[in-house]
């Protein structure tokens, strides 16, 4: 059985346990999210046997298809299988059961992307590469313990981004209802430097409740911010967002000091992964983490148009680049 929900509140219970291993994707966050980027979302449930067994979450939006690439800008309506705060979660849970799924699916008209896929496929659907995601594994007791297992170079760039941020302090933000119009500025300076950004987010989205806000203070003024999410069930930390004045980025290293107080964070907190999201890959990877390669899937109702999809799919997605750095000794 197939039914579509159009507001987050009318969601069932199951949703949440159905739910379980991704936090953007509770019934609390979808709501939330209603309020600060209400975008048409609609929830769509599948049944066997009376049990929620897979679901996602859609929204309909004009937006670019040919955004890896400068040589085209083409707005489309489309529909999103993804959460609009380009975060590196999917907005579906899938099932080994796709049938259902993919006929509702296919039964939509116009253009439908499902963004942040792993391994699945749908029948109809092309895939291409999406940006990739980067994970640390975190085996370490103590920050210096995990300096000292970095091979001279790597550890060497830190130091030298430790000593160039000396005068930065960092302090928790009790409550993000006090996030401010200035933060929130920040984050817009980091947003208009963005060679990939799908959604801008308002200010109040950083006045959530789900995620802890670190502020970077140099002569005691607030000249960037780290939000982080606390995952616990899948044992992990994400970096979510962060915003910084890019007037005195470059003298501080303040982009290096924030990668470092998230590492120590972690390691810190007792988390064994570190979710350092997609994008800036050279200094993400030379802390250590791993790249992992990440896929959307697309379509469109129209046979024609679905077939020039396909042939030209190559050209819409993202250019994977292969790093090779070898940050630890033991690698």
């Amino acid at each position: 059985m197939y039914k579509r929900i159009e507001n987050a509140k009318d969601l069932p219970k199951e949703w949440d346990k159905l739910c379980k291993n991704n936090i953007y994707m509770s019934k609390k966050f979808m709501m939330f999210m209603e309020k600060v980027n209400y975008c048409n979302q609609s929830y769509h449930l599948f049944y066997k046997n009376n049990k929620l067994y897979t679901g996602f979450m859609m929204f309909e939006r004009r937006f670019n298809l040919f955004i890896f690439t400068n040589k085209y800008k083409i707005n489309l309506p489309m529909k999103f299988i993804y959460l609009p705060l380009s975060v590196s979660h999917p907005s579906i849970v899938w099932n080994e059961d796709k049938t259902e799924v993919n006929k509702v699916l296919n039964s939509m008209k116009g253009i439908k992307i499902i963004i942040n896929v792993d391994t699945e496929e749908l029948d109809n659907f092309s895939k291409g590469h999406y940006l990739p995601i980067c994970i640390l594994e975190n085996k370490w007791n103590t920050f210096d313990e995990y300096l000292d297992s970095m091979r001279a170079s790597y550890r060497r760039r830190i130091n030298q981004a430790l000593k160039k941020g000396e005068a930065i302090t960092y302090e928790l933000l009790p409550n993000n209802k006090d996030f401010t119009l200035e933060m929130y500025n920040l984050y817009e300076q980091v947003f208009d430097h963005s060679e990939y950004s799908l959604e801008k987010l308002t200010v109040d989205f950083f006045r959530n409740d789900i995620a802890k806000t670190i502020l970077l203070k140099i002569n005691n003024k607030i000249e960037a911010f780290i939000q982080l999410i606390e995952d616990r069930n899948n044992d992990m930390l994400i970096f979510e967002f962060c915003g910084y004045n890019y007037e005195i980025a470059h003298e501080y290293d303040i982009y290096y000091n924030m990668l470092s107080e998230i590492t120590k964070y972690a390691i810190d907190n007792k988390f064994k992964y570190v979710q350092f999201g997609q994008t800036a890959y050279d200094a993400k990877l030379k802390f250590g983490a791993k790249m992992y390669y990440n896929y959307y899937l697309l379509s469109h109702s129209n046979k024609f148009i679905n077939a020039l999809i396909r042939k030209y799919n190559d050209k819409l997605q993202y250019k994977v680049i292969d790093y090779d750095f070898n940050v630890f000794k033991e690698e």
